[in-house]
């Protein structure tokens, strides 16, 4: 009966809620309040509401995993919003709020021209971003509807125009909505939206023949299965692996910090920088749904990575490492494949392995799926635009090549 980010079922007949919608939304657009919307800056404010929606909500919209995503990135702003119609919430939806510097973008890696561009631009005026759900993680539903009294275009203009509400209140440069279908992205852009890039995210699907990584390895061409093999000898000889439990996080949060920094030290844009409170609170919010396992080399914590488990994906999700020791040992690989192996392990159909290095999870055998980026501008020159776009889309990894590691008829 309900929908959160997918079109559902549609209702035969929506056409005096559009007609309600588009009364409250104009008078949001010019400024004046509406009892029957609810915008909130913290969690806390709306817990009643959130209680009030009830059950059908999805896990990444409820109370308590909101509350834990909130404590845990002190330095991000959240918005949230209901939407009622006679008495009862139709629409939820959340956003957050960061403010950017030079210091979110990896300058040195670029020409000078870029520098200037993006540096100049960022320091004369700190740039604010509002972004549709949890940056961090796009995966997370980040609104939920009726659809029993709504079509989807009636949510996704109600959500747009409650995001150029708060865009203006918060003075924002641009509005980001990551992770909204194709079919549902054709709808914002006539809504002034743009698809100024293409992304990709890497997924390795799980063939049910493997039963075990030695299952895989065999499933390789001679080539990278003497790499692979290689890996798990050389990783397997120096590395002890742990599972995490919330404690551990804890204890280990100083390594953790340190480790996940030499990693996102590398990244050419992040949005902020999360760590061992993060995790923490996944951890916490999600339990067993949530893995951490630590690496540790002469009882030195060298190297973690994290996972969410659902009942037909492994999700590798943050991880963190020594980059200096990964040069003498496949720290980063071989996390990988201890990721596909906990995922033949659970009986797991598909091996998610996010964005970034698809070099390296190319040659694990992942292939890439199409994610589409929405954005609204304001504000912002037209010559920094363009660089501004292609730094969400990682640039950098627009030059990896696709390969093919598996053994035809394997």
């Amino acid at each position: 009966m309900y929908s959160y980010g997918d079109a559902g079922a549609a209702p035969t007949h929506y056409s005096k809620v559009s007609v309600y919608l588009k009364g409250i939304f104009a008078r949001c657009t010019t400024g004046n309040k509406d009892a029957n919307i609810v915008i909130g800056s913290s969690v806390e404010e709306i817990q009643t509401e959130l209680k009030a929606i009830g059950a059908v909500l999805p896990p990444a919209l409820t109370y308590s995993h909101l509350q834990a995503q909130q404590q845990s990135l002190p330095d991000v702003g959240f918005r949230y919003a209901l939407v009622y119609r006679q008495g009862q919430p139709v629409i939820f939806t959340y956003f957050q709020v960061y403010t950017l510097t030079a210091n979110n973008f990896n300058l040195h890696r670029n020409t000078s021209f870029v520098k200037g561009i993006i540096g100049f631009f960022l320091n004369l005026k700190k740039a604010r971003v509002l972004v549709l759900g949890n940056a961090l993680r796009t995966e997370d539903s980040s609104y939920w509807y009726d659809n029993s009294q709504l079509h989807t275009s009636d949510a996704l203009s109600a959500i747009a125009t409650v995001a150029a509400r708060l865009a203006t209140d918060a003075d924002v440069s641009a509005t980001l909505m990551p992770g909204i279908s194709s079919l549902d992205a054709t709808h914002m852009l006539k809504l002034g939206y743009n698809m100024p890039m293409e992304d990709s995210v890497m997924e390795l699907a799980l063939r049910p023949e493997w039963r075990t990584i030695t299952d895989y390895v065999a499933a390789l061409s001679r080539k990278y299965r003497a790499r692979a093999k290689k890996v798990l000898a050389s990783a397997t000889a120096q590395l002890t692996a742990r599972q995490f439990t919330l404690a551990d996080v804890e204890h280990h949060a100083t390594d953790i910090n340190r480790l996940f920094a030499q990693v996102i030290d590398k990244q050419s844009f992040v949005f902020t920088r999360s760590g061992a409170a993060y995790i923490a609170a996944l951890k916490q919010v999600h339990g067993t749904a949530f893995e951490l396992t630590g690496y540790f080399m002469q009882g030195q914590l060298v190297a973690f990575s994290s996972a969410f488990v659902s009942p037909t994906a492994y999700e590798l999700y943050y991880v963190g490492f020594d980059t200096e020791l990964n040069c003498e040992c496949p720290l980063y690989f071989y996390m990988m494949l201890a990721g596909l192996e906990r995922a033949i392990v659970l009986g797991k159909q598909t091996l998610k392995l996010g964005r970034t290095s698809f070099d390296a999870k190319a040659s694990l055998g992942a292939l890439p799926r199409q994610t589409d980026y929405l954005i609204k501008l304001r504000h912002i020159p037209d010559v920094a635009i363009k660089w501004f776009c292609c730094y969400f889309a990682s640039i950098e990894d627009l030059r990896w090549k696709q390969r093919n590691p598996l053994a035809p008829g394997a």
